[in-house]
This record gives structure tokens, sequence and C-alpha cells, in this order.
């Protein structure tokens, strides 16, 4: 079995952030490291617990998911990132895309969704993670070249 994923929630609305690491911690596959309810909290949190994957809420006062998701890109681009709303509207997916999220997820169908988000999101860290311990020099060569 792999090891498990680490996940840090952050939702303004605590009864998600409840029934979501409920959910999680269920399917076995996953370790909710944390959860937390306001931006700058998530982002202190990140350098501290060093998550795999942050679910995050695209609307929440003071930082938004928007800028997490920015600023994690920027920072921590080894930490998959997927942006979640109750809204499910097109330039909510766009913008979270476009700052960096890996994956989107409504809330709507986050049941049969999330969990495949965060493996797809899990392949791409995994990618990125390979990348970054290979030099810059031989990044794209699928075998070492050969010296004449």
């Amino acid at each position: 079995m792999a090891e498990p994923v680490s996940v840090l929630l952050v939702d303004d609305n605590l009864a998600f952030l409840r029934t979501a690491t409920f959910f999680l911690e269920q399917c076995g596959e996953m370790i909710v490291m944390g959860a937390v309810a306001d931006g700058q909290e998530a982002l202190d949190r990140v350098h501290d617990l060093d998550p795999d994957v942050v679910l995050l809420d695209l609307v929440m006062p003071g930082v938004t998911g928007w800028q997490i998701i920015a600023r994690l890109r920027a920072e921590r681009p080894e930490i998959g990132t997927i942006a979640m709303s109750v809204w499910e509207i097109d330039s909510y997916r766009e913008a979270a895309l476009e700052a960096g999220a890996d994956e989107f997820v409504s809330k709507a169908v986050i049941s049969t969704e999330l969990l495949p988000a965060i493996w797809r999101a899990m392949r791409v860290v995994q990618s990125r993670r390979k990348r970054a311990l290979c030099p810059p020099h031989t990044r794209g060569w699928a075998i070492s070249p050969t010296v004449y």
C-alpha cells in the first residue's frame, strides 16, 4: 500500500471542515494534518505541516483561496492545491486554475469527485517533485546523452 496522502483543509465553514475531515479519514488513504478556517493561518500551517495537498475554499474573508493558491504555487510548487466552492461557476473554476490550482471541485459533487481529484493532483505533485530533483540540464532527456 502506498503512503497516505497528507492533507490540509482550509474553509471558513466549520461544519464543512468537520464533514470533510471525517470523509477523508474514512477513506483510509488520507491523513488530515490540519483543518483551518482562515487563509493566513493556512499559509502559516503549510510551512509547519508540509502537506502533500491543500484543499481550500475559494471564497473566504481575509486571505482568499485564490491568493493562497498563487502564494503556494510561487513559494511551494511541490504542494498540490485543490480549489473548492459551493458555487459551480465557470469563472471561479477558470480563476482558480489560472492562479495555479491543480484541480477544482464543486462542493455539490465532493462525495464523488474529491478523491479522484486528489489522486490526479498527487500525480502532478509527484511529477513536480521528480523534476525538482533532476538537474536542469537533464530535464526532458529520456536517456543520458552519449559523449563522443
